[in-house]
């Protein structure tokens, strides 16, 4: 349950990445019930490295709508009985709870606490700040990747209001990191990288260089 202590972080209002934030998982499973974790291209390729498929097969498998499917009963699907099953692999917002990160409209980021106070049953503080939490959650590469399809959507989105037309190939499937890079890579006669990380910074370059064409 939430912590009594009365220096206890609060949970009330928007929190910079300094401000005082500690707060430790207890293992109740409830923050993976009932939840929409909608998924990136980068985070479909950890699951699908994890899984030993496709990132076609992950998210055809996977996800419906750009989130993580839900078993009947309203679990994750990669919700066990022993816990998270891709834990090692679980997206942004997994990662992140019990806060969520936004960015306003002149980019400021912030975070702000999970709505359900009654789903984030572990134990709050103020043993370091939001930033030493998402450290610990190894949240860094997945905030790198959001950011990144984030801009790259909102350059898309700038072309289209604008009226110009994005060149793309209706037969591509641009989201789609394995097909992307397998077709680039062999059209400029170089390996394809194997890091993850590496995968998903060429893949936003072909993005881009879509939006420019």
């Amino acid at each position: 349950m939430p912590s009594d202590d009365p220096t206890a972080a609060p949970m009330a209002a928007p929190m910079t990445a300094d401000a005082r934030f500690s707060y430790r998982c207890t293992r109740c499973n409830s923050c993976c019930v009932d939840k929409r974790i909608q998924v990136n291209p980068y985070e479909i390729a950890r699951l699908a490295r994890n899984r030993g498929v496709s990132t076609a097969q992950a998210r055809d498998e996977f996800t419906i709508d750009s989130a993580l499917r839900q078993q009947e009963d309203g679990r994750c699907i990669f919700l066990g009985d022993q816990g998270c099953t891709v834990h090692a692999d679980r997206p942004l917002v997994c990662r992140l709870f019990p806060l969520g990160r936004v960015i306003d409209a002149a980019g400021k980021v912030h975070f702000v606490p999970y709505p359900d106070p009654l789903a984030a049953r572990g134990e709050f503080g103020r043993a370091g700040v939001v930033a030493d939490y998402l450290e610990a959650q190894g949240a860094t590469a997945f905030i790198a990747a959001a950011d990144a399809y984030f801009a790259f959507f909102c350059r898309a989105n700038e072309r289209l209001e604008a009226g110009t037309p994005i060149a793309a190939d209706p037969d591509r499937d641009l989201l789609d990191i394995d097909s992307e890079l397998a077709a680039a890579c062999a059209a400029s006669g170089i390996d394809e990288p194997d890091d993850l990380l590496d995968r998903m910074w060429l893949h936003i370059s072909l993005l881009d260089a879509m939006l420019d064409r």
